[in-house]
């Protein structure tokens, strides 16, 4: 899966477990710089056909309405709570979403966390 890390989300552990799981992983703070616009993130995923991965959900989800015409979008929510996600858990996560939607998911928004469940696969 082509993705993109938000800078909230980006660090190297996740960057590097994704790409260790076969993802074309890049990290906004990378491409954009540290700090870059929301709208600046979401406009160059859009333009490079790249999930976008974030925190920030509220933001994201209203960038994804004016431009509905996305790669996908996926949201983790943390609550500073035991249940938060790990970085195994989201990597788990969106091998579950690529099996749920082969297709890919374009145009779509999905709470990662939802798709938090064992693979039957080893």
């Amino acid at each position: 899966m082509l993705l993109i890390l938000d800078e909230c989300i980006g660090d190297r552990g996740l960057f590097k477990a994704l790409a260790k799981a076969g993802h074309d992983v890049v990290r906004s703070i990378d491409e954009l710089g540290g700090g870059a616009d929301d709208s600046a993130v979401f406009l160059f995923a859009r333009n490079q056909r790249r999930t976008v991965i974030t925190y920030n959900n509220g933001d994201f989800k209203l960038l994804s309405e004016q431009y509905p015409d996305h790669a996908g979008l996926l949201l983790v929510y943390q609550d500073n709570k035991p249940t938060d996600m790990t970085v195994e858990d989201i990597v788990r996560a969106i091998a579950n979403v690529e099996a749920t939607f082969p297709q890919g998911i374009t145009s779509e928004v999905l709470v990662l966390n939802g798709f938090l469940w064992k693979s039957s696969n080893p």
